[in-house]
């Protein structure tokens, strides 16, 4: 016999009090995979509008949520069971934790009298998870299900953001209880500073006015705050150039006059020169100042006084020296230099230096190869349609990170903190749930798209318009290339072969493939897929790309 429509408190299962809970908190959409520990929570999702979407694998519902999350600027919802359903999410885990991703993340566990006794699919989820989480907590009491979730959305949505865990016994989840739902969020001890110390912002301002050479150094804080705004109000009433990190694509133009380049390891050397020896003044917002950014901490600045600006204290001075720091919310502490900029100008009447972007040089490798790549990556960008383009971790994702400039492209899914391989593919089917009316595509290598390739099919079950694009080399190439700076080209374990026809896989999983080997078919390739109902997969030769190039560069020796 079916449950009545109308279930009052009294009779309200664990499972059936969370889901309600989801409901009020407007979630739409989780991605998930059950197993017994978490039936419960499934059982009660039947009477629900919540959409669940079925991942082929725990890593790839947890990085859909992360995807849905950079798109809907709200926690991501992921649903794993006990034991080895909660091992596989770890990587998704410290990928959020790292880029500041908000998500929250409920897990089935076995039943109160069994944990401790090493028990079927027993693990000690809270000890696990907890260096990679925000905060994590096993709810143990059928009273704390409604408050410990609602507190997990706003732990995970506030301050600086990031993953939360929840981890229900099975018998808190299949008992019923009066579960109430009026609870208002208070936690003792946990009050994250929204806005900035005013007099650390003058002395800031000062600080800036005084320069003659000042700098501004962006990330992905800019993004996760929605202070895109009043960063580029801020940037063109104090005329001060800017340059950024790896995750700060999308907030400035490419070709913007201001816009210096990228830093750090793939950067570009004139926007590494600037900070490392040119500028008076270094002001860096929203980013943890991490090695691939600053790879040498003791050069950082070395010229310069140094600016933080961050909302988490504990990123502030702990990989350079900082001279004022100020913790804040990016675009509350953005909106008050602005207010006082206004009413007393800096002083500077142009930039001290400007974006040449005919000049500017790279500090990737510039090996044939990488041009092939440049060329697929131009090509994308002159396709002026809304996308949401997701990368994977690679060769691929440095030059998605310099050639993908079409604004309607950007900002870019990466995993910056982590560089996790696999991200890319489920986070595009996870961005798209979050903004349907908009294309999804996937830029990976052939190393990483095998990482979680399984996701696909998910694509194709619910018809996403998703485009993956493959850069095959049949190798891992960044691992060939590090083998060859670093360990005087002695080759081992990075050659993948050609053992995997990609788009017949594609077409096995319900989808469409295409094999790309010669120059003129790139655009013309891309703009097909883009336009295709199926989820669709490219896979780019590499090799006989380049081949093809030069038969067209040198038609004698063909």
């Amino acid at each position: 016999m079916s449950e009545p429509a109308n279930i009052s408190q009294a009779q309200m299962t664990g499972a059936q009090a969370l889901v309600k809970t989801l409901e009020m908190l407007e979630v739409d959409t989780i991605f998930g995979y059950p197993g017994g520990a978490n039936l419960p929570i499934y059982d009660a999702l039947r009477n629900s509008k919540i959409q669940h979407i079925l991942a082929r694998h725990e890593q790839g519902a947890i990085h859909m949520a992360e995807g849905y999350a950079r798109i809907m600027g709200k926690p991501g919802v992921c649903l794993a069971t006990s034991g080895p359903g909660v091992t596989n999410l770890i990587t998704g885990l410290a990928d959020a934790y790292l880029d500041s991703i908000p998500l929250v993340v409920i897990t089935g566990q076995i039943p109160r009298a069994l944990i401790g006794t090493d028990a079927f699919q027993e693990v000690d989820c809270i000890n696990i998870t907890m260096p990679v989480t925000k905060h994590n907590e096993l709810i143990f009491e059928e009273e704390n299900v409604v408050p410990s979730l609602k507190a997990a959305f706003y732990i995970a949505d506030s301050g600086r953001k990031g993953p939360v865990l929840l981890d229900f016994p099975k018998d808190v989840l299949s008992n019923k209880f009066p579960h109430h739902f009026d609870h208002e969020v208070k936690l003792r001890g946990y009050n994250p500073t929204v806005v900035g110390n005013i007099g650390q912002i003058k002395k800031a301002l000062r600080l800036l006015a005084k320069a003659e050479r000042p700098l501004i150094l962006f990330g992905g804080g800019i993004t996760i705050a929605k202070a895109e705004q009043e960063f580029l109000q801020f940037i063109r009433t104090t005329k001060i150039p800017v340059v950024r990190t790896l995750m700060g694509t999308g907030v400035i133009a490419d070709n913007d006059p201001y816009y210096i380049g990228l830093i750090g390891t793939h950067g570009n050397s004139i926007a590494n020169r600037v900070v490392q020896r040119d500028a008076d003044v270094v002001m860096a917002i929203g980013t943890r100042l991490g090695n691939r950014s600053v790879i040498k901490s003791h050069l950082f600045a070395k010229n310069a006084k140094v600016i933080h600006i961050d909302i988490d204290p504990a990123e502030i001075g702990k990989s350079v020296t900082i001279d004022i720091p100020i913790v804040g919310d990016i675009k509350v502490t953005l909106q008050t230099m602005n207010e006082r900029v206004s009413k007393r100008p800096l002083g500077h009447e142009e930039p001290w230096i400007t974006n040449n972007y005919q000049e500017r040089t790279t500090m990737l490798p510039t090996k044939d190869a990488a041009s092939v790549m440049e060329d697929i990556f131009v090509e994308l960008s002159k396709i002026d349609i809304p996308l949401h383009v997701s990368t994977d971790v690679g060769r691929h994702q440095m030059w998605a990170n310099h050639h993908c400039t079409n604004p309607k492209h950007l900002p870019l899914l990466t995993s910056g903190g982590l560089g996790t391989m696999g991200f890319g593919l489920p986070a595009a089917i996870g961005a798209w749930f979050a903004g349907q009316d908009t294309p999804v595509v996937c830029l990976s290598g052939d190393g990483s798209f095998m990482m979680t390739l399984q996701e696909f099919s998910v694509a194709v079950e619910h018809k996403v318009p998703l485009t993956v694009i493959i850069l095959n080399d049949f190798r891992l190439g960044m691992i060939r290339e590090l083998q060859d700076a670093q360990y005087g080209s002695r080759h081992t374990v990075h050659d993948l072969h050609r053992c995997t026809n990609f788009p017949k896989l594609a077409e096995a999983m319900g989808g469409m493939g295409y094999s790309v080997k010669r120059r003129e078919q790139i655009g013309p390739v891309l703009r097909e897929a883009l336009n295709n109902p199926l989820p669709t997969l490219i896979d780019f030769d590499m090799e006989k790309l380049l081949d093809s190039i030069h038969l067209s560069l040198n038609p004698i020796a063909s």
